[in-house]
């Protein structure tokens, strides 16, 4: 009788400490808690956003880094970025694959991402940090590589944003799982089949539970609302308060 009260107490603690760590899996980083529900993307353009209301917030490309041959070009910020005090801010790291000299994909260049990106880190304001990434299907082991160094590296008090495309949220899901807290699928710009994507989306939202926290939108695209709790949102052009009204105030439904 003992042994079969020990034995089920052991079941019943294995029972708990898998329902925790499914719990913990769930559980949001801390620092993404403090992020507006509306954050603007400021690339790498001169950008006066001194009007911006305080309810949103910018994640602004703070360095390039280039990867061409064997090589991995940084380029930091030169554009002007003019934000009021206090505006909670996000620095991007964007990542370029040339396209005439393919990247080598060496553990230098992906040292130097790593190593880029833990120096941006500490010039945001809400402790988030967000990498821009897109890579060709061959160049995924490449990312995830990095993506895993990152992670490594990156102070725990720090949250990981990545941008991916809508497609990797959907059935071309490949991003290894836990090393990002925030993925942020881009719902613009999807290429061929973009129409009948959106019809999805509309439908049914993003496949991937991990891609429901953020997704980002064009100002210049048909909005689809609705898809994510925090929205990102890219204009082609510098950013203004009417640009911005505009894109708040775009209830396009219909998806053509």
């Amino acid at each position: 009788m003992q042994r079969f009260l020990i034995l089920l107490f052991a079941c019943i603690s294995c029972a708990v400490l898998r329902a925790d760590v499914r719990a913990g899996d769930a559980v949001r980083h801390p620092a993404l808690a403090q992020l507006p529900a509306h954050m603007l993307w400021a690339w790498e353009r001169p950008e006066d956003m001194r009007w911006l209301p305080a309810d949103v917030g910018v994640a602004y490309v703070a360095s390039t880094v280039l990867l061409r041959g064997e090589e991995a070009l940084v380029h930091p910020r030169v554009a002007p970025l003019m934000l009021a005090d206090g505006a909670a801010t996000v620095p991007v790291l964007h990542v370029d694959a040339s396209w005439r000299v393919p990247p080598a994909l060496n553990g230098q260049q992906a040292a130097r991402i790593v190593q880029e990106l833990l120096r941006v880190a500490q010039r945001g304001s809400r402790n988030v940090v967000q990498l821009d990434f897109e890579v060709r299907r061959s160049q995924r082991p490449f990312l995830a590589r990095t993506m895993a160094e990152i992670r490594r590296q990156l102070d725990p008090r720090i949250a990981l944003s990545v941008t991916a495309l809508a497609s990797w949220c959907m059935d071309d899901a490949w991003l290894p799982g836990g090393v990002a807290d925030e993925v942020v699928p881009m719902a613009f710009r999807m290429g061929q089949g973009r129409n009948d994507l959106r019809r999805r989306l509309r439908r049914q939202g993003f496949v991937q539970p991990y891609c429901r926290d953020a997704a980002g939108y064009a100002s210049d695209e048909p909005a689809l609302r609705g898809l994510a709790a925090r929205g990102y949102y890219f204009s082609p052009r510098p950013w203004t308060a009417a640009s911005w009204q505009a894109m708040q105030s775009d209830t396009l439904s219909a998806i053509p």
